[in-house]
């Protein structure tokens, strides 16, 4: 491990939020994770993109869970069939991540395009787990 001068370790960080705070105007992210909370420790924009992706991904987890909560409450059977749509969206958004990413001629531009592609998707999902909660159990769309 290779330890940097003070100085030199602050020219670092300043790059990393110049840098996050342009990868976050490209992905448009709209997390409760902030580009500042996710370059307070990265080294490196590899840890910033794992950070904002992991924000992501806790929004859907606890978007979906909530969902399964009252799928479950008032209608059990119903809620496999909402696993099973989960998984096939999950390996949708995947494939066509890999789709949009295969574009990009360097890994940097690349896994900023994989954590846009994941934002659109999970975003979107966001809102179809919202709109299935709203609207659940109603027979007057």
């Amino acid at each position: 491990m290779m330890i940097r001068p003070k100085a030199q370790q602050s020219v670092v960080k300043s790059r990393l939020v110049v840098s996050g705070a342009a990868l976050l105007s490209i992905v448009g992210f709209a997390s409760p994770v902030s580009a500042k909370d996710c370059e307070k420790d990265a080294t490196s924009m590899a840890e910033v993109r794992a950070c904002l992706a992991n924000g992501l991904d806790e929004d859907l987890a606890e978007t979906l869970n909530s969902t399964m909560r009252l799928v479950r409450a008032k209608n059990p059977q119903s809620a496999d069939l909402l696993m099973a749509a989960q998984a096939s969206w999950k390996k949708f958004a995947d494939d066509s991540c890999t789709y949009s990413v295969a574009a990009w001629q360097t890994d940097e531009m690349a896994n900023d395009a994989r954590l846009s592609c994941w934002d659109d998707f999970v975003r979107a999902r966001i809102k179809v787990l919202n709109a299935y909660r709203r609207d659940f159990g109603k027979t007057d769309f």
